[in-house]
């Protein structure tokens, strides 16, 4: 039998455009499953560290539910609609310095960092962006809550730098190759307890917090997360 040669170039024109559409199609479940559902592009992000002592019982603005946090815990992101105060309370009571500077912008990510004095409660918040650095590799994130401090964060036992100088009151962030490493954060001379590195993989994201005084630093970390599609009531 002759065969149609033509015929065979549309049969294998349409096998292709089926196997790029499956290829496709496998590609978006891919990242769905790797990134989850999405909030909306103009929300801003909130989230409450616990850099006392002592337990805390907090409720944040957003999508987080209110929960105990245990001294160094850090609760998820909470999602913020636009124009919503980063409002923080903790055991009932409001915390002034959680809303300072009016609401956060589309994309802004706000981390406050409760302590406790006689007084009560006392915030302090950074304010810094909620995105990946880099897609193919890892985000390490530090935080430096520690006045008086230039924090300096790098590999336990005279390892390579990771952050060279985090001022007091600042973030910043930085790709990294998916690695096991134990990190210490110094203020000065003064050195923190070795924390260990979570096993990170690609487009994950993990924050550090330095946190206690210049004499004597704390290092904490905690892996980023969304409190995000919000639990059904």
């Amino acid at each position: 039998m002759k065969k149609n040669s033509l015929g065979y170039s549309r049969t294998a024109v349409f096998l292709a455009a089926l196997l790029s559409a499956g290829v496709a199609h496998a590609a978006a479940d891919d990242v769905a499953s790797l990134y989850g559902p999405q909030p909306p592009a103009n929300a801003s992000y909130l989230r409450v560290l616990n850099a006392s002592s002592q337990a805390v019982r907090v409720a944040l603005a957003g999508s987080e539910a209110p929960q105990t946090l245990a001294p160094g815990a850090v609760t998820r992101f909470s999602v913020l609609t636009p124009g919503t105060p980063a409002r923080v309370t903790a055991d009932g009571k409001a915390v002034a310095e959680a809303t300072a500077n009016a609401a956060a912008g589309a994309g802004d990510a706000v981390t406050v960092a409760l302590r406790h004095d006689a007084k009560g409660w006392h915030a302090t918040r950074i304010v810094g962006r909620y995105e990946r650095v880099d897609g193919l590799k890892a985000t390490l994130r530090a935080f430096n809550f520690t006045s008086g401090c230039s924090a300096k964060i790098g590999v336990d036992g005279n390892g390579p730098t990771v952050f060279a100088q985090v001022a007091a009151g600042a973030q910043d962030a930085r790709a990294i190759n998916p690695v096991s490493a134990k990190l210490v954060g110094q203020c000065g001379a003064a050195a923190s307890a070795a924390l260990p590195l979570p096993a990170l993989a690609v487009g994950g994201s993990y924050s550090l917090f330095v946190t206690g005084d210049a004499a004597k630093p704390v290092l904490s970390g905690a892996r980023d997360a969304l409190a995000w599609p919000p639990a059904a009531n």
